[in-house]
């Protein structure tokens, strides 16, 4: 068993009993909700090493290499990777893991999904900025160097790395063979 998701609800159980105020029930919360969604009564039975078959959830193309990536992830290289599709179910993967390997794959795709989608956010701000996808006569604005934010830069940054692209020059290599 990976001794780091053990250390790591184990932490999350110290917190439930010893915290104080919210924290202390929000943490029981949590990891009630973790081990009743797995199944599971009580942290020993995640010292188990027994391998089962598990599905996950994921929706579209970029969620599912996100969640082969956070399973490489947990699993490691030297387990071997085989996922399976099951006849019937839409949108999930199945792969060969013990209990606590399960609860953290879920939860690095969770985190990973979540960290993506705000990143996508900035992405299509940037996509937006370097196509010039905006009308000739919008607003423009002088922009003060010491006023722009770590995420101004960050959405520059990618703005520049984005190949620039043109309908002019996309008919023209269509047009000729």
């Amino acid at each position: 068993m990976n001794e780091k998701i053990l250390q790591r609800l184990k932490k999350l159980q110290a917190l439930a009993e010893r915290g104080v105020g919210g924290e202390k029930s929000t943490a029981q919360a949590m990891l009630d909700k973790l081990l009743a969604k797995n199944g599971i009564e009580t942290l020993e039975e995640l010292e188990t090493e027994e391998v089962e078959y598990f599905l996950f959830s994921y929706k579209g193309k970029h969620e599912i290499t996100l969640l082969k990536q956070c399973m490489y992830k947990v699993i490691g290289a030297a387990a071997g990777r085989e996922y399976y599709k099951s006849h019937g179910t839409r949108q999930k993967i199945g792969i060969y893991c013990t209990k606590a390997q399960k609860i953290e794959i879920e939860l690095e795709f969770e985190f990973y999904r979540n960290v993506f989608y705000e990143e996508l956010d900035n992405f299509m701000c940037a996509f937006i900025q370097a196509q010039k996808i905006f009308p000739t006569d919008a607003p423009r604005r002088d922009i003060d160097i010491t006023e722009l934010t770590p995420e101004d830069l960050s959405r520059m940054a990618m703005q520049d790395a984005i190949k620039k692209r043109t309908r002019a020059a996309m008919i023209e290599t269509s047009s000729n063979p």
